[in-house]
């Protein structure tokens, strides 16, 4: 039961995550210099299954959450497969946070989904500027007099709750 829960709940952060999170390029493994552990994730579960096995896995949730994550499932097995693995690579820092530091993501990622579309675009666009800058460098960035006018208080809190998925530097 737990298993299952835990993977259905991934497969729906990793959709939800399918728009904002371009900016997330670097492996888990990248940010060390060493190999990713080869992490067991819900999402690795899911996959290892076999379509039946997902199908029933699929068939124990409620109809209407089933047909979402289906919907959701069926989009991020459109896209390319770089933007797939880019989804994937997210999903994997955000599985290695502490529990709460996963919550906080989650539910930037909520709140961000309530932004208007070109509100979404400009969060967006900062985090990418942000992806390559230095933990510090991030800090700074949002120190600034111009983030605070060019954000609100709830986008600006979007960002910096976002920040742990960010690739190290």
């Amino acid at each position: 039961m737990l298993v299952r829960k835990r993977w259905v709940v991934s497969a729906v952060v990793l959709a939800l995550l399918a728009s904002p999170v371009a900016f997330a390029r670097r492996p888990p493994g990248a940010r060390s210099g060493h190999p990713a552990p080869a992490a067991k994730t819900p999402i690795d579960e899911f996959e290892r299954m076999s379509p039946e096995q997902q199908q029933r896995a699929l068939n124990l949730l409620p109809p209407g959450q089933r047909q979402k994550l289906q919907q959701r499932l069926q989009r991020f097995n459109q896209l390319p497969s770089e933007q797939q693995q880019t989804l994937r690579n997210l999903y994997n820092r955000l599985h290695e946070l502490p529990p709460g530091r996963q919550e906080s993501v989650r539910s930037a990622i909520n709140r961000f989904s309530e932004q208007t579309p070109d509100r979404q675009q400009l969060i967006r666009d900062e985090l990418r500027s942000m992806a390559p800058l230095p933990e510090r460098d991030r800090e700074a960035r949002m120190a600034t007099q111009e983030f605070r006018k060019s954000f609100s208080r709830k986008e600006q809190g979007i960002i910096k709750d976002m920040m742990p998925v960010l690739p190290s530097h």
